[in-house]
Protein backbone atom coordinates (compact mmCIF):
# COMPACT_ATOMS: atom_id res chain seq x y z
CA UNK A 1 0.00 0.00 0.00
CA UNK A 2 3.40 2.01 0.79
CA UNK A 3 4.27 1.72 -2.75
CA UNK A 4 1.09 2.73 -4.61
CA UNK A 5 0.48 5.46 -2.07
CA UNK A 6 4.22 7.20 -2.96
CA UNK A 7 3.19 6.79 -6.79
CA UNK A 8 -0.64 8.66 -5.99
CA UNK A 9 -4.27 8.55 -4.73
CA UNK A 10 -5.44 4.84 -3.75
CA UNK A 11 -8.95 4.07 -4.40
CA UNK A 12 -11.13 1.72 -2.27
CA UNK A 13 -14.58 0.28 -2.64
CA UNK A 14 -17.07 0.49 -0.12
CA UNK A 15 -20.74 0.79 0.32
CA UNK A 16 -22.20 -3.42 0.39
CA UNK A 17 -24.54 -3.03 2.50
CA UNK A 18 -26.67 0.15 1.15
CA UNK A 19 -25.88 -1.27 -2.62
CA UNK A 20 -26.54 -5.16 -1.49
CA UNK A 21 -29.87 -3.88 -0.14
CA UNK A 22 -30.67 -1.60 -3.27
CA UNK A 23 -30.83 -5.42 -4.68
CA UNK A 24 -32.45 -6.79 -2.20
CA UNK A 25 -30.22 -8.98 -1.31
CA UNK A 26 -29.95 -7.90 2.55
CA UNK A 27 -31.80 -5.54 4.78
CA UNK A 28 -29.63 -3.10 6.56
CA UNK A 29 -30.58 -3.55 10.53
CA UNK A 30 -27.68 -5.02 12.60
CA UNK A 31 -25.95 -5.34 9.27
CA UNK A 32 -25.37 -8.25 7.37
CA UNK A 33 -22.03 -9.88 6.17
CA UNK A 34 -23.36 -13.25 6.55
CA UNK A 35 -24.23 -12.00 2.76
CA UNK A 36 -20.33 -13.24 1.71
CA UNK A 37 -21.72 -17.07 2.58
CA UNK A 38 -25.58 -16.60 1.65
CA UNK A 39 -25.07 -14.75 -1.66
CA UNK A 40 -21.33 -14.97 -2.90
CA UNK A 41 -21.97 -13.81 -6.09
CA UNK A 42 -23.91 -10.78 -5.58
CA UNK A 43 -20.91 -9.67 -3.21
CA UNK A 44 -18.51 -11.35 -6.11
CA UNK A 45 -19.93 -9.35 -8.92
CA UNK A 46 -20.48 -5.72 -6.39
CA UNK A 47 -16.67 -6.36 -6.14
CA UNK A 48 -15.99 -6.92 -10.07
CA UNK A 49 -18.42 -3.91 -10.29
CA UNK A 50 -15.72 -1.30 -8.03
CA UNK A 51 -12.34 -2.99 -9.75
CA UNK A 52 -14.08 -1.94 -13.31
CA UNK A 53 -14.72 1.42 -11.57
CA UNK A 54 -11.26 2.07 -10.75
CA UNK A 55 -11.05 0.67 -7.08
CA UNK A 56 -7.10 -0.42 -6.61
CA UNK A 57 -8.15 -1.89 -3.04
CA UNK A 58 -11.08 -4.50 -2.80
CA UNK A 59 -12.46 -4.68 1.27
CA UNK A 60 -13.40 -7.91 2.27
CA UNK A 61 -17.05 -7.54 3.12
CA UNK A 62 -16.73 -7.85 7.17
CA UNK A 63 -18.53 -5.19 8.73
CA UNK A 64 -19.69 -6.32 11.91
CA UNK A 65 -18.60 -9.63 11.70
CA UNK A 66 -17.25 -10.15 15.46
CA UNK A 67 -19.14 -12.73 17.15
CA UNK A 68 -19.98 -10.12 20.06
CA UNK A 69 -21.25 -7.91 17.77
CA UNK A 70 -23.52 -9.97 15.84
CA UNK A 71 -24.59 -11.27 18.85
CA UNK A 72 -24.89 -7.84 20.60
CA UNK A 73 -27.04 -6.49 18.18
CA UNK A 74 -29.35 -9.91 17.50
CA UNK A 75 -27.75 -10.78 13.87
CA UNK A 76 -27.88 -14.82 14.41
CA UNK A 77 -25.38 -15.21 12.26
CA UNK A 78 -22.44 -15.01 14.21
CA UNK A 79 -24.68 -18.44 15.88
CA UNK A 80 -25.60 -19.81 12.34
CA UNK A 81 -22.82 -19.30 10.20
CA UNK A 82 -19.83 -18.89 12.66
CA UNK A 83 -18.31 -15.48 12.47
CA UNK A 84 -14.82 -17.55 11.37
CA UNK A 85 -16.74 -18.55 8.10
CA UNK A 86 -18.19 -15.36 7.56
CA UNK A 87 -14.80 -13.48 7.13
CA UNK A 88 -12.92 -16.04 5.62
CA UNK A 89 -15.49 -16.31 2.35
CA UNK A 90 -15.76 -12.51 2.32
CA UNK A 91 -11.84 -12.59 2.02
CA UNK A 92 -11.37 -15.17 -0.30
CA UNK A 93 -14.21 -13.04 -2.67
CA UNK A 94 -11.93 -10.24 -2.07
CA UNK A 95 -9.12 -11.93 -3.13
CA UNK A 96 -10.43 -13.35 -5.96
CA UNK A 97 -11.62 -10.51 -7.88
CA UNK A 98 -8.61 -8.51 -6.48
CA UNK A 99 -6.36 -11.09 -8.43
CA UNK A 100 -8.82 -10.35 -11.65
CA UNK A 101 -6.88 -7.02 -11.95
CA UNK A 102 -4.05 -5.31 -9.93
CA UNK A 103 -5.65 -4.53 -6.69
CA UNK A 104 -4.87 -5.24 -3.14
CA UNK A 105 -7.17 -6.80 -0.57
CA UNK A 106 -7.68 -5.80 2.75
CA UNK A 107 -9.85 -7.42 5.81
CA UNK A 108 -11.50 -5.07 8.08
CA UNK A 109 -11.53 -5.62 11.55
CA UNK A 110 -14.44 -4.79 13.27
CA UNK A 111 -15.17 -3.41 16.50
CA UNK A 112 -16.51 -5.52 19.48
CA UNK A 113 -18.97 -4.57 22.14
CA UNK A 114 -16.70 -6.41 24.53
CA UNK A 115 -14.90 -3.65 25.83
CA UNK A 116 -18.08 -1.77 26.39
CA UNK A 117 -19.78 -4.51 28.12
CA UNK A 118 -16.79 -4.77 30.69
CA UNK A 119 -14.96 -7.35 29.74
CA UNK A 120 -11.28 -6.88 30.12
CA UNK A 121 -8.50 -6.44 28.29
CA UNK A 122 -7.88 -10.12 27.18
CA UNK A 123 -11.80 -10.76 26.72
CA UNK A 124 -11.50 -7.99 23.83
CA UNK A 125 -7.85 -8.63 22.26
CA UNK A 126 -9.80 -12.64 22.03
CA UNK A 127 -11.88 -11.02 19.71
CA UNK A 128 -9.65 -8.92 17.47
CA UNK A 129 -7.63 -11.95 17.30
CA UNK A 130 -10.56 -14.16 15.69
CA UNK A 131 -10.80 -11.54 13.18
CA UNK A 132 -7.09 -11.27 12.42
CA UNK A 133 -6.21 -15.14 12.25
CA UNK A 134 -8.63 -15.45 9.55
CA UNK A 135 -7.36 -12.42 7.68
CA UNK A 136 -3.73 -13.22 7.99
CA UNK A 137 -4.27 -16.71 7.33
CA UNK A 138 -6.31 -15.54 3.65
CA UNK A 139 -3.24 -13.41 2.62
CA UNK A 140 -5.36 -9.95 3.27
CA UNK A 141 -2.47 -7.51 1.99
CA UNK A 142 -3.85 -5.13 5.30
CA UNK A 143 -6.22 -4.37 7.58
CA UNK A 144 -8.59 -1.23 8.09
CA UNK A 145 -9.56 -0.68 12.02
CA UNK A 146 -13.62 0.98 11.06
CA UNK A 147 -14.72 2.98 13.53
CA UNK A 148 -12.66 3.19 16.72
Amino acid sequence: ILERLAAGPVIGDGGFVFELEKRGYVKAGPWTPEAAVEDPEAVRQLHREFLRAGSDVMQAFTFYASEDKLMNRGNKAGQMIGVEAINRAAAELAKSVAAEGDALVLGGLSQCPSYLSGKGKEAVQKEFKKQIDVFVDTGMDFLLCEYF
